[in-house]
């Protein structure tokens, strides 16, 4: 078994699995190894993202990736309903690691060339190799940390808000009343910051539906959730109905500036990183597949040692952009108090045309749609001594962010689940 491979990716979630499919289909003949420390790949989580948000040339091998797609969506905000006229599509991370583990074969003969290991604990890398915890070495022409955070690690940002959490698929007795995605809904209870629920429709009685908020805090209440679930689908009429699956989440919404895209796992430019540790995640959303793929495409469109100066200039193209998503998240959470935070996405959804929106959520936005987002009517209820406070505020919260803080989107990951899901 060969201990030399052209590519290898630390970490088993998405951004290592996008790499691993954009390496099939641009580079058949490269030969891979994929390390995960747990017993399987990519976790718990469903991924959703507009089509439109992948440009084409990645379009063939991300299609083969959705599992479910809708032709619009709908927003509920207090009075405001809007059908969002884009395209809407979701993976599940069972379907995902079937098509990633795919690509390593079952034979030995397969694995020659490629190697699939689990269970695996990476202790040291540099930009050409890695050690294990059992003192194997392992190298390659190009290693890409996409490992999310420890288990035990320190929230990283100096200052941010956080998006979290619970999902729930159920099975129901009849059917649900929507045919698409309801990104968000905010007819509920407003305790702990913008509060709005998040449901999916993968079949008329098997749908996916999260209590979402963005708060101050990263604290999350199974139960809590759960009660707030159960009674908005009771306010729907839906009485009968089974839990099958759940997910959860905390992912931090940055305001300042560490972890922006490209960079690197060791604070240096000696090893490439992706997803969450190399900063490929919307900041204002936690929408992180289409920068993921854009990523992954880049790795896989170059050759393993021309990779890191094509991300470098990728990650120029992104700066100005994560930039101003850390200043709305600093609007958002500094600016406006929790209980008027709806009329932020409220007036994006109303004043937006649905090419800026998928724009936006695709890390793709233009300066005009930025002064769009930005310039119009103030929310009430403003806070701007917070606010101008925020600017010169440099002491980390004192809480750790528990690992499954990190986990539902990706890990590293766990950025990907999407607000705007």
């Amino acid at each position: 078994m060969t201990s030399e491979y052209d590519y290898i990716l630390v970490g088993g979630g998405l951004q290592s699995g996008l790499i691993t499919l954009a390496l099939r289909h641009h580079q058949p003949e490269a030969r891979v190894l994929l390390i995960e420390r747990d017993s399987h790949l990519c976790g718990n989580h469903t991924w959703s993202f507009h089509p439109m948000d992948v440009k084409a040339s990645a379009s063939p091998w991300v299609e083969a990736a959705v599992e479910v797609r809708w032709p619009h969506y709908r927003i509920q905000l207090h009075d405001f309903e809007k059908r969002v006229e884009l395209n809407y599509a979701s993976i599940s991370s069972s379907h995902f690691a079937k098509l990633v583990g795919d690509c390593f074969g079952t034979s030995s003969d397969s694995q020659k060339s490629n190697r699939l290991l689990l269970q695996t604990e990476v202790v040291a890398l540099t930009s050409n190799k890695i050690v294990t915890s059992t003192g194997e070495v392992y190298r390659g022409r190009l290693v890409v940390d996409c490992r999310g955070p420890s288990s035990h690690q320190e929230n990283r940002f100096e200052q941010c808000g956080y998006q979290k959490f619970w999902g729930f698929e159920i099975e129901l007795k009849s059917d649900w009343p929507f045919t698409v995605p309801t990104i968000m809904d905010d007819r509920i209870d407003q305790a702990d910051g913008f509060r709005f629920v998040y449901s999916l429709p993968f079949e008329a009685r098997r749908v996916l539906v999260e209590d979402t908020r963005f708060a101050d805090n990263p604290m999350l209440d199974r139960d809590e959730c759960l009660d707030q679930v159960r009674r908005y689908l009771a306010e729907l009429g839906i009485h009968g109905w089974t839990i099958v699956r759940e997910e959860s989440g905390v992912l931090p919404m940055p305001i300042s500036t560490e972890l922006m895209p490209g960079a690197t796992c060791d604070g240096a430019s000696s090893t490439l990183a992706g997803g969450y540790t190399g900063g490929w995640f919307h900041a204002a959303t936690g929408y992180s597949f289409p920068l993921a793929v854009s990523f992954a495409e880049t790795i896989a469109t170059t050759t393993p040692e021309l990779a890191s100066q094509a991300v470098q200039l990728l990650s120029k193209g992104h700066y100005a952009r994560s930039r101003f998503a850390r200043f709305l998240n600093r609007l958002l959470f500094q600016l406006v108090q929790p209980k008027s935070r709806y009329q932020i996405f409220r007036r994006f959804y109303r004043v937006l045309p649905n090419e800026s929106i998928s724009r936006f959520y695709s890390h793709q936005f233009t300066p005009w749609d930025a002064f769009r987002i930005v310039v119009g009517m103030p929310p009430g209820g403003l806070r701007p001594v917070r606010f101008a406070s925020s600017f010169f505020k440099t002491t980390k919260p004192s809480f750790q962010v528990e690992p499954k803080a990190f986990e539902t989107q990706e890990s590293n990951e766990s950025y990907s689940k999407e607000f705007a899901k």
